[in-house]
């Protein structure tokens, strides 16, 4: 019977390993097959100066002067792919494709070890083609990386705290065994507890909150409100001492005494805790989405999501019903973040919800596994049905609800979408186009202003000045002013536009001149005051358009 089960775990391995390949296969054509396509998205560019400044200079430093230290593991691993292959859009965005079949492959191993080996199967399916995976895969961006370092983290963390090996041993163990410290080695093993899994758990942890994001913060709150909740079962299942020495009731007291210890202590953290929590980006403040209250919640249950969201909330019943110890994890992971971003931060974007999207997949993934074992177990009742070539076209039907659903259909078509469409994660603006119009037509002595000077940089358009009330009052923020104490662009260095009147001047100033302005800058009022926006429609003419008129070029010659 023993060898019987190794042989079928073997096979079962071999199977596995087939399918994960085939995912990998697929997974890379959707997030590698025409990469240099779109224009960089803004942020994007941020990335590519500073690794390109750390390959020749050895400091992240951006062309206005400024050190980007933001999410510097993933600056220095685009840097490495630069002093092999270059600079170009490919390189930039190969290391987050990459992370991105990273993922795949720690979707699988997360799966399977929180739930089963068909739940980690579905979960890796899930991630090679659900769209906003694929859309960050090609994004050069720390968002992936950071998801990756953080289904390490749950793996670690499964494999040191909640050792399955143990599982059964322990219940057979007596109390006095169960609580006794004169042999550490063999309290932590039948406590389900490896020392060596947990350091790494907590190194991985330690390098995703201070060299990614520190969003890697709402991940620790999760596992605590895990450790909470299992501790409360703790207290009311266990008798006597077990009650009270068990590795849950201790690791929450133990977190609790860190996290006041660190507040008390740490004048710097309650400051930037603080700082954070009230702090809104221009591009999120006034009339923004990102001011909905609901925002994410409808960003997961939209129609080109269907049906993760219904499956995800019966998968959630289920881990609560079924008494799914491990699935708590997820689910408090997922649930942590989703609440401290909806309720407690002042502005809300799916962007920020994304390294935990994965939890996400995987609860949805077990309430669908469950539903089709107990309708295969009911199908295995009816002779008529025994058969294995009509069963298998039945469940082959019902798992054609997510092959049709329009999250796989739109998957499907993300390589071969154009410059200046969504990639359902960014939408690039179409600077490659409207930069070639301006470099054709642009002669010396021409004045240059534009919305996003730093990307115009890159794509060979030396901007004079920037348009951008945003980046003008980043630059206020920081203080960065240039020698003549005119503020300066934090990205690209270049002097800020501050009022209509100075647009006004420096058009009577230069007779010929160029501007270029994304459609969205234009019409977004904390970027462009309405003022400006009026001014320069009814006296700089008709523009020049981009393919997809993301970006607008005027331009003015003579100027009266």
């Amino acid at each position: 019977m023993e060898r019987y089960q190794n042989v079928k775990l073997i096979q079962n391995y071999r199977i596995d390993f087939i399918v994960l390949i085939l995912f990998l296969l697929f997974g890379g054509f959707l997030r590698l097959w025409n990469l240099s396509v779109p224009s960089f998205w803004v942020d994007e560019v941020n990335t590519v100066f500073a690794a390109d400044s750390l390959t020749k200079t050895g400091s992240p430093t951006l062309p206005s002067g400024m050190i980007y230290d933001r999410a510097l593991l993933h600056t220095y691993t685009v840097a490495l792919f630069y002093h092999f292959f270059g600079v170009s859009e490919t390189t930039t965005r190969l290391p987050s494709a990459i992370f991105g079949l990273f993922s795949i492959i720690m979707a699988y191993f997360v799966g399977r070890e929180i739930f089963s080996r068909k739940v980690g199967l579905l979960s890796a399916f899930f991630v090679t083609f659900s769209h906003f995976e694929v859309g960050w895969s090609r994004t050069a961006r720390m968002y992936i990386l950071l998801q990756f370092i953080v289904l390490l983290v749950v793996y670690c963390f499964v494999k040191g705290f909640e050792n399955k090996k143990w599982e059964r041993r322990k219940t057979q163990l007596p109390e006095e065994k169960l609580t006794s410290f004169t042999k550490i080695g063999s309290f932590l093993k039948m406590n389900g507890l490896s020392i060596p899994w947990l350091l790494v758990c907590l190194i991985l942890i330690w390098i995703s909150t201070f060299s990614v994001h520190l969003l890697t913060l709402f991940l620790l709150l999760g596992i605590l409100l895990y450790l909470f909740s299992m501790a409360l079962v703790t207290l009311f299942k266990e008798e006597g001492i077990r009650k009270i020495l068990n590795k849950y009731v201790i690791t929450s007291l133990f977190g609790v005494l860190v996290a006041i210890g660190l507040w008390i202590f740490l004048p710097k953290l309650r400051e930037m805790t603080r700082y954070f929590l009230s702090y809104t980006p221009p591009w999120a403040a006034g009339p923004s989405s990102a001011q909905r209250k609901l925002r994410l919640f409808e960003f997961l249950i939209s129609s080109d999501r269907f049906p993760f969201a219904a499956f995800f909330f019966l998968g959630g019943v289920q881990i609560i019903t079924r008494r799914n110890k491990l699935g708590w994890i997820l689910l408090w992971g997922f649930i942590a973040p989703l609440f401290l971003l909806t309720f407690i931060f002042t502005h809300r974007v799916p962007t920020y919800l994304f390294y935990v999207y994965p939890f996400f997949l995987m609860i949805a993934a077990f309430s669908f596994v469950n539903l089709l074992e107990n309708e295969t177990s009911i199908m295995a009742k009816d002779s008529f049905l025994r058969h294995k070539l009509i069963k298998g076209g039945l469940l082959s039907l019902f798992f054609l609800i997510f092959i049709l659903s329009p999250w796989f259909r739109i998957t499907l078509h993300i390589p071969f979408f154009g410059d200046g469409v969504t990639n359902m994660a960014v939408t690039p603006d179409e600077w490659k186009e409207a930069t070639r119009i301006v470099r054709k037509r642009m002669k010396d002595g021409d004045l240059i202003i534009s919305s996003l000077p730093q990307v115009a940089l890159y794509y060979k358009v030396h901007s004079d000045y920037g348009l951008n009330w945003s980046n003008l009052k980043q630059a206020k923020e920081k203080e960065f002013k240039n020698k003549d104490g005119k503020w300066v662009d934090v990205y690209a260095g270049v002097k800020c536009i501050e009022s209509l009147n100075e647009l006004k001047s420096l058009l009577k100033t230069y007779p010929r001149g160029w501007l270029l302005v994304t459609k969205y800058h234009l019409e977004h009022v904390i970027i462009t005051p309405p003022e400006v926006r009026k001014f320069i429609e009814e006296n700089l003419g008709k523009p020049y358009k981009t393919k997809r008129d993301t970006v607008l070029i005027y331009n003015w010659n003579n100027l009266s």
